[in-house]
């Protein structure tokens, strides 16, 4: 299913053509401190860690959504970290999709417009946030929340990310995240998009040559999603 926005002309402008195709991201970078998981939900109790889990730590998004469970469905991930395991399991526990998931949704939809772009504000123009409004404001129906999973971390002192380089003692502080697995089905996703590309209003009319690079994601947005 191809978006419905496309309102100016095909002419590709400078900024339409380097709008790259998009080749999947995780929803955040974790390479910013390196750590190792030191306890996970269910491991005293002799349970493995979930396979969703595991491809989540290698491969972000992409790769949780490469398993064959999740086949015809698109995977979210909402995560929350912080020292206060009672406020985080919290937080896991009143965790509503319907009201939710509209921001998980907004923060991929951003993600993907962001791709090989460092200033939206002028490649996209007034569309740009006109679109994450309308993305947030969308009702989302058909999210479902699958699965929630916590694990406890030790983070290096430096950027080392092998524990053994000194017995341990780079290790500093401990933290816990917490994740959630939301998923939707992909059909139904794509034409709440749709609706989502129809209600973004600027506030402002865009640049020929903004529509151009909004519209060339738009044609592209599920390439990798």
């Amino acid at each position: 299913m191809v978006p419905a926005l496309l309102l100016l002309g095909s002419c590709a402008s400078e900024a339409y053509r380097h709008i790259p195709a998009y080749s999947g991201l995780p929803e955040y970078q974790r390479a910013a401190r390196p750590f190792t998981v030191t306890a996970f939900r269910g491991e005293a109790e002799g349970q493995a860690m979930p396979e969703w889990v595991e491809h989540w730590l290698e491969g972000g998004i992409a790769a949780v959504e490469a398993l064959a469970a999740h086949q015809g469905r698109h995977v979210f991930i909402s995560r929350n970290e912080g020292v206060n395991f009672n406020a985080l399991a919290q937080w896991a526990q009143w965790f509503i999709p319907e009201l939710d998931f509209p921001r998980l949704a907004a923060a991929r939809i951003q993600e993907r417009f962001l791709y090989g772009v460092s200033r939206p504000e002028i490649v996209y123009g007034p569309f740009f946030v006109a679109l994450v409004r309308a993305a947030s404001d969308a009702p989302w129906a058909g999210a479902v929340k699958e699965d929630y999973f916590w694990i406890r971390r030790e983070f290096y002192l430096d950027g080392n990310d092998t524990p053994e380089w000194n017995n341990n003692s780079g290790f500093t502080e401990e933290d816990w995240e917490f994740l959630i697995l939301v998923t939707i089905d992909k059909d139904h996703f794509a034409s709440q998009l749709d609706a989502v590309f129809r209600d973004a209003r600027p506030a402002s009319q865009p640049t020929r040559e903004q529509q151009n690079a909004a519209n060339r994601v738009i044609e592209l947005f599920f390439e990798g999603f």
